[in-house]
């Protein structure tokens, strides 16, 4: 009995905890196949709609190699189109992502501008205009709640990767009743027993034999 009620009271733990779900979009569990291609294709991919404009690629692409941040693949703006949109139907907390300019010759991007939006697409936030370069810098923004993204630039290309993110409760929140209660109820089962357990149960005593 009490390994079940320890267990209840784990995976109730858990089962709150999962409410909040961290994540980073690596892209590596896709195939560029040596090419740039719309990843459009795979929506919804991790999760979010990905606007027709990102292309998926990988460092074998001539001018990329330095396009992943993590692993060998990455997306980018195609043909160096402007306001790229990231979306998503269920809410989501935006922590920020690794951005760099391409090798490939040509134009390129020498800053980025990320701007939330909410499911009423009120505005969030935006990062404002950060500079990147040939080397990744990480683009912390923090936005909580949001359902969309749009990353625009000042011209030219521009590559993305390791896109960080989580699902749930945003800080600060209050973890939700049923969760609460569970866990209480689990406790006070376990408090319960071991209260039992501490109980002391007298034998009666035995009748006293005696001569007459």
């Amino acid at each position: 009995m009490k390994k079940f009620l320890s267990g209840f009271i784990a995976g109730t733990a858990l089962l709150l905890a999962s409410t909040a779900q961290a994540g980073v979009v690596t892209f590596d569990d896709l195939s560029a196949g040596g090419k740039l291609a719309s990843i459009s294709k795979n929506n919804p991919y991790a999760g979010f709609t990905w606007s027709s404009s990102w292309y998926l690629g990988d460092t074998s692409v001539a001018g990329y190699d330095n396009g992943a941040h993590s692993g060998v693949d990455f997306v980018s703006n195609g043909f160096g189109v402007n306001n790229l949109g990231i979306s998503s139907a269920n809410p989501f907390n935006f922590t920020g992502a690794w951005f760099a300019t391409p090798n490939t010759n040509g134009s390129k991007a020498s800053w980025i501008n990320i701007t939330a939006y909410d499911s009423a697409n009120q505005l969030i936030g935006s990062t404002g205009n950060v500079a990147i370069g040939s080397t990744f810098s990480f683009i912390a923004a923090n936005f909580s709640n949001a359902a969309r993204l749009n990353i625009a630039r000042d011209k030219g290309w521009f590559v993305m990767d390791d896109l960080s993110f989580n699902r749930g409760e945003t800080q600060g929140t209050v973890p939700e009743p049923g969760g609460i209660a569970l866990l209480g109820l689990g406790a006070a089962l376990l408090g319960g027993m071991r209260r039992l357990r501490g109980r002391r149960i007298t034998p009666p005593k035995a009748a006293a034999h005696g001569f007459f």
